[in-house]
């Protein structure tokens, strides 16, 4: 379970920062030219380097976030948050950051919080830091977007092992040991609910803290499409990260079901002397293949552990080639000149 961190144990900003480490806020965009150029400038006075990764929006994101001061990371198409996340991460791991703090571009974070939010990280309590809305803080949010979020962070929760008040939040913080361990794979909306995966396979410490949130306009996504998304995300993920609970609860479920039908069949067969045919098949189909289902949750289970080094090599090999030709960097520093590409 994440420990809860009091938001009176916040250290200054910028606290635990060095020359050589800095602090350093990403924030992920597509097409946000309306509230990224205030968000960097407040979140300027937090953290010694803003990065903003321009997830190929097509208004004026990248330019006014570079007016405002931020190192922009420009990705050439739109992939999704993870991408972009992933695009960051590989970037910051050649800045070998102090602490790096995750917020949304649309405006719905304070980043007055952002100490908030760091402050378990440079104070060495914790390497994934979720600031969550449902602790302690009134926040303004809609009832649907509640109901919606505690459905999803209880799948979350439930399927990952790991249990948090918010898996939603886009407000997060990381220590240069998250930074060096988290590579994802989903697409789409999930990336939250894979941190949350990929923290507990790495054995990575996670606190909460409470922060509060804005939302200044209607969700650009339908909320329930999004939520779909979000969970068949996460079934892949069970797929991926915990096979046996994922094929085994299946296939149990299925064999279960299988074992009712034959005892109804069977049921049947004492009241008419008549064998129902029909029955018996589906009965013998569904007992198959609830077995074939444990037997696969099972052999990958235990094959799994095999593949994991294997797994995180391909992830940095695709996050590398990535990084060499699917975006460009536009620094702060003007005298850095206007781009360059990243090489790593």
């Amino acid at each position: 379970m994440a420990q809860l961190v009091s938001p009176s144990n916040s250290t200054i900003s910028r606290v635990g920062a060095t020359a050589h480490r800095p602090i350093v806020a990403l924030i992920p965009a597509y097409n946000e030219q309306r509230f990224i150029g205030s968000i960097v400038l407040a979140a300027r006075a937090y953290v010694d380097e803003v990065v903003v990764v321009d997830d190929g929006s097509k208004d004026q994101t990248a330019q006014i976030a570079h007016q405002a001061g931020a190192t922009v990371i420009r990705q050439h198409e739109n992939k999704g948050k993870a991408a972009a996340v992933n695009t960051g991460f590989e970037y910051l791991r050649g800045r070998t950051p102090t602490a790096v703090v995750m917020l949304d571009g649309d405006g719905q974070h304070m980043a007055e919080e952002i100490p908030i939010v760091l402050a378990p990280v440079l104070n060495d309590n914790a390497d994934v830091v979720i600031g969550s809305r449902f602790r302690e803080t009134k926040s303004d949010i809609p009832a649907y977007r509640q109901i919606g979020q505690h459905g999803l962070t209880m799948v979350t929760n439930l399927s990952s092992g790991v249990f948090v008040s918010d898996s939603q939040s886009g407000f997060r913080a990381f220590s240069g040991e998250a930074l060096d361990r988290l590579f994802f794979s989903q697409g789409g909306f999930s990336l939250e609910s894979e941190m949350q995966f990929l923290a507990g396979e790495h054995g990575l410490r996670i606190a909460e803290v409470p922060i509060s949130v804005i939302y200044a306009e209607k969700a650009k996504r339908n909320p329930f499409q999004h939520g779909m998304q979000v969970i068949n995300g996460i079934l892949q993920l069970m797929g991926q990260i915990r096979p046996l609970l994922f094929f085994g609860m299946m296939g149990m479920a299925v064999l279960a079901l299988g074992i009712l039908l034959g005892l109804y069949t069977i049921d049947i067969y004492q009241r008419t002397h008549e064998l129902a045919v029909g029955y018996g098949m589906v009965t013998v189909l569904l007992s198959v293949i609830g077995v074939v289902l444990l037997f696969a949750g099972v052999i990958l289970h235990s094959t799994r552990g095999m593949f994991l080094s294997f797994r995180q090599s391909i992830l940095e090999r695709m996050a590398d080639s990535q990084a060499q030709a699917d975006f460009t960097i536009v620094p702060k520093d003007p005298s850095q000149g206007a781009k360059k590409h990243l090489s790593l």
